[in-house]
């Protein structure tokens, strides 16, 4: 009996010795260490579906840009704003897969040095790596086309400009036949005066008499006044008598007077009037 009690005082006193502060700090490590591990795949997941979320939100903006080139594209005739779009498109796309390579590259970067705590991403990033070289082809095809399209647009333009160069041409063409269409020239003086600016002369007659004023079969253009003929159908006289010596119908013209005094030749009916001759004179009294 005294040997039994003599051994439960040393049991007690061995426990009594047993250092349970440090199993507890242990523990309490232990515990720290996995809250923090399980904090870091917590925040490491997080981190990975930010990037890998807005991978997917590129590739959706990069498949919208698509889908407005290939309208864009469809129009037969394209003008330079809408290639101007194109590239802009292109261009957008090419920014947004710069981006996703990067971010998927940061994505494997840090699958590899993760271990095993984030393997059940690697392949989500897989798919993620197929569709973007898928685009990466369809990027090139895009260029292609745009290439193609380019070439399109410098033919319409090279089309352009020469229809334009023929249009201007033709509407100068238009232009100065219609000018020379409606342009008339008028003179008017005594006889004298018109004698001596080598319009007019005489012919027939016996010694002077019975002579008639004509216009010379060389006159001189530059003593007469050009005129619009759609424009002027009134021109002054001011005199005391007037005989046309032109030849225009009598019909398409009157003479008008006040009082003693030939105030204007004013024409009815331009087209008739000119109809027989370009060349107006007059011969006035003064």
């Amino acid at each position: 009996m005294k040997k039994y009690l003599l051994i439960i005082p040393m049991f007690v006193l061995a426990l009594g010795c047993h250092n349970y502060k440090a199993d507890i700090d242990k523990l309490q490590g232990e515990k720290k260490e996995l809250a923090q591990s399980a904090t870091y795949k917590d925040s490491a997941i997080t981190e990975f579906m930010k990037e890998f979320n807005q991978v997917e939100e590129n590739l959706a903006a990069i498949e919208k840009k698509q889908t407005t080139i290939a309208k864009n594209s469809r129009n037969n005739e394209l003008q330079a704003r809408q290639i101007d779009r194109i590239n802009d498109n292109i261009r957008g796309i090419s920014d947004l897969m710069k981006d996703n390579k990067e971010m998927i590259a940061n994505l494997q970067k840090r699958l590899k040095g993760s271990g095993s705590k984030l393997a059940q991403f690697e392949k989500m990033v897989a798919s993620l790596n197929e569709q973007l070289q898928n685009k990466d082809k369809q990027l090139a095809e895009m260029n292609d086309h745009l290439t193609a399209l380019n070439t399109q647009v410098d033919k319409l333009n090279t089309d352009l400009t020469a229809r334009t160069t023929e249009s201007e041409s033709r509407g100068k063409t238009i232009e100065e036949q219609t000018t020379k269409l409606h342009t008339a020239y008028y003179t008017t003086g005594t006889f004298k005066e018109l004698k001596e600016k080598q319009v007019l002369t005489r012919e027939g007659g016996v010694l002077g008499l019975g002579s008639q004023k004509v216009l010379k079969p060389d006159f001189n253009n530059k003593a007469f006044t050009s005129i619009d003929v759609t424009k002027v159908q009134t021109i002054p006289l001011a005199s005391t008598g007037a005989q046309i010596v032109t030849n225009h119908p009598s019909d398409s013209y009157t003479i008008e007077i006040k009082g003693d005094q030939v105030t204007d030749l004013r024409i009815l009916d331009p087209e008739k009037f000119w109809a027989t001759s370009k060349y107006l004179v007059v011969v006035v009294d003064k």
